[in-house]
């Protein structure tokens, strides 16, 4: 039979349907356990690559720990809030609701055809509101913790649109995406995550995930990146009426040059400091949004004179105190030494404030100071983080709605009680990028307070989607028949202590946020009670972040004309092709330069593998006598048939049997590693000596001995084995033909003998 990827890609599909061979097995028992966590797509239209890259490295490390006897939960659900989405609806003239489920409808059977062994009975839309009652939940359960609180920042308004704007769609220096009329910047309350409490914890604990060996050096730094470490040391400064200012610097043995010192808008104390008329009113304008409407370089970022003065640590001379958002982006909200003779930024600033300072730092980032000064009594070591405190609320109408309401009465602004959650988001709701349809609806925003019975309006911004992957990682663990019951008894459920902490983690590496997020939330919910269980507050034991796919150098776009559409290359060479050439092409970690070489070696490979063995068993069947016709099936390896005859060809066999010994190991090593690259060339390279044995027993004698011909077979099978994760339909399919059991996991080969004994 010819290689005909799609009439096998349609057998084991269906076969695999038909015993739900992909269904989580129950918790019942001590068997190890693994679940591993794919990302989850947005519900925007279709399968990119990207996609395909990352669903591919996952499924085969599911597939590979399946057939080593591990009990396996692979599944994810869509991140179908946000303004992708709502963008998408809008421009289709149809509801967000109706676009996301057409959307996840799609993008399944795309997932399908490629044949993800992803649990689809666990699949779910963040937007279902079964669901995102999950938002509601934790936003309160945060709330009432002290970890969500309500500020002001600014955002984008465009008053033609009456509408607030996300960043994306501020375009050409500050014009709406829409109506193409100047965008302003407006103050107004936002609800806020605090993470600020547990940077701490995250930094500390990077060095023990580190050190198990299965977190990926990408997303170590990347969890290092988000975090923004920056060490240094800190001193106490006082000022004339005994107020206490702490400052920090990373140059720990330039103290004594400091200049000027500068305080963070967002800093707990800055009012302390700006408390002159003129100062507050230069600080509100600032908060009002002069950073996002200004140069961020520090040649032009805005700079508030106090008017104050704080003593040297090293002389006593006065240093002027200033208010600048460049210290947010360096350091974070707190306040620093200005050293110029040492900091680039601090001498350009310097000059700005024309003091005079002898020694500076000059374009190239070289010091013209020759010697550190003496050392300054009080200096401390410290450490500063640029993560901070982060908006989650958003002016849009698809989004989880916030269970919050604003009691006309004395209540003031009161939680909705768990009991009465979801708060439902009308499904009807038709954006057009103007105003916010959910403020518009008086069905939702009309509502009654929960403490006093009397009138009260409902909270109209929604949660931003990056809410929503906090908790988007849990809900797969929790069987689709419990997931009607309430939150604190689905956390009681032994299923998240047994599929919790996912085991590996498999994503873009432009995941590093939701990750950190993740981590800093888990923790939260540790201390709170429901994850207690998860001691260390790690929601990932191991974390593989790949990169992205590019083609002739530059990202894809449709704009560039160079999207690949993974629907056209499954069509034209079978999802087996597309899977393994994903793989194949670049380890993880590196950024795949798409070509089509790539597709064409995988294609070429694997209809090398289905005719040649397809070949090796019809010879067999051939050559087979007919009283020893069950040989094959029942996988047993042939007598001596021709034990008259001298063997000339057992070292030939001896060295087949090494080959494939050390390609077991070293596919097994690579795929614990989720090296699939490799592994997918370990596989090539068998091949590729198990055709050279017969080449090199023919030249030996005109036909191969039942002897070579059982250990070909052998060696055949132990590739199909080696390949079930990697291109698991036709791998399957020649599993089969081989004579092995086709409605079991194909299992992973042991390193044993292929002779007989």
């Amino acid at each position: 039979m010819r290689y005909d990827p799609h009439a096998i890609e349609t057998r084991r599909q269906a076969a695999w349907r038909a015993r739900d061979a992909f269904a989580t097995p129950p918790v019942d028992d001590d068997r190890p356990r693994r679940y591993i966590k794919p990302s989850a797509p947005f519900t925007s239209g279709n399968i990119h690559i990207g996609h395909v890259r990352s669903y591919s490295i996952g499924d085969a490390y599911a597939r590979f720990q399946r057939a080593r006897g591990e009990d396996v939960l692979f599944a994810f659900g869509f991140d179908a809030f946000g303004l992708p989405a709502e963008l998408g609806a809008i421009e289709r003239g149809e509801s967000p609701s109706d676009w996301v489920a057409r959307c996840a409808e799609h993008m399944t059977g795309q997932l399908q055809r490629l044949g993800y062994s992803f649990d689809w009975t666990r699949t779910f839309l963040s937007s279902d509101a079964l669901m995102y009652r999950w938002s509601q939940w934790l936003f309160l359960t945060l709330l009432d913790a002290g970890l969500v609180y309500l500020g002001t920042g600014a955002v984008d308004w465009c008053d033609t649109c009456q509408t607030t704007l996300a960043t994306i769609q501020v375009e050409d220096g500050g014009l709406c995406w829409r109506c193409h009329d100047p965008v302003r910047l407006i103050q107004r309350p936002q609800w806020y995550l605090r993470i600020s409490a547990y940077l701490p914890e995250n930094d500390r604990r990077l060095d023990e995930l580190a050190s198990r060996g299965i977190w990926d050096e990408v997303a170590l730094s990347s969890q290092r990146f988000v975090l923004g470490r920056v060490d240094g040391v800190e001193v106490d400064l006082l000022g004339p009426d005994g107020e206490t200012l702490t400052a920090f610097t990373p140059h720990e043995n330039a103290v004594a040059l400091a200049r000027f010192v500068l305080i963070s808008p967002r800093h707990p104390d800055v009012e302390v400091w700006a408390d002159t008329p003129q100062a507050r009113e230069r600080l509100e304008e600032l908060r009002s949004g002069g950073l996002q409407r200004s140069a961020r370089e520090a040649e032009a970022i805005p700079l508030i004179d106090t008017g104050r003065t704080l003593p040297s640590p090293a002389d006593g001379e006065p240093l002027p105190v200033l208010v600048s958002p460049v210290v947010d982006g360096r350091f974070g909200a707190t306040a620093v030494l200005g050293i110029p003779a040492r900091d680039h930024t601090d001498a350009l600033i310097a000059g700005r404030l024309s003091l005079h300072v002898s020694d500076t730092v000059s374009d190239d980032g070289n010091q013209n100071a020759t010697e550190d000064p003496p050392p300054v009594p009080g200096v401390r070591p410290a450490m500063r983080y640029r993560a901070n405190d982060f908006s989650i609320s958003r002016q849009r109408s698809w989004g989880t709605p916030i269970p919050i309401v604003y009691c006309d009465g004395d209540c003031g602004i009161v939680p909705v009680p768990e009991e009465q959650l979801p708060v439902l988001l009308p499904l009807d709701l038709h954006p057009t990028g103007s105003g916010n349809p959910l403020a518009e609806r008086e069905d939702f925003v009309q509502t009654t307070c929960p403490r006093c019975g009397g009138p009260a309006r409902r909270e109209t911004d929604t949660l931003d989607c990056h809410f929503d992957a906090l908790w988007l990682w849990v809900p797969v663990c929790v069987p689709p028949a419990e997931r009607e019951r309430p939150l604190d008894e689905i956390f009681a459920l032994r299923d998240l202590r047994e599929w919790l902490p996912s085991e590996r983690v498999v994503a873009g590496s432009d995941s590093g946020n939701f990750v950190f997020d993740q981590r800093i939330v888990t923790k939260a919910l540790r201390d709170i009670g429901p994850l207690a269980f998860l001691t260390d507050g790690e929601p990932f034991a191991g974390c593989l972040f790949h990169e992205m796919v590019i083609r002739e150098g530059r990202k894809m776009s449709k704009h560039l004309g160079n999207v690949v559409d993974p629907d056209e290359l499954v069509a034209r060479y079978g999802a087996d092709t597309v899977r393994l050439a994903t793989l194949y092409a670049a380890r993880p970690q590196r950024t795949l330069n798409w070509s089509d070489s790539a597709v064409l070696r995988c294609h070429r490979f694997l209809t090398q593998v289905w005719d040649f063995s397809q070949t090796q068993l019809g010879a067999a069947a051939a050559a087979a006598d007919p009283a020893d016709g069950d040989r094959l099936a029942d996988g047993v390896g042939a007598s001596g048939a021709q034990a008259q005859v001298k063997d000339t060809t057992e070292h030939l066999r001896v060295r087949l049997e090494k080959w494939c010994n050390a390609a077991i190991e070293r596919t097994t090593e690579e795929m614990i590693e989720l090296e699939m690259h490799s592994a997918v060339r370990n596989v090539m390279r068998l091949f590729d000596r198990i055709k050279d044995f017969e080449k090199r027993v023919l030249a030996r004698s005109d036909k191969l001995s039942v002897a070579d011909r059982d250990a070909l077979l052998s060696a055949l099978g132990v590739v199909a084995q080696l390949l079930a994760p990697l291109a698991p339909h036709v791998a399957e399919e020649l599993w089969i033909a081989f004579g092995n059991d086709g409605d079991t996991q194909t299992p992973w080969p042991g390193v044993s003998s292929l002779l007989p004994a």
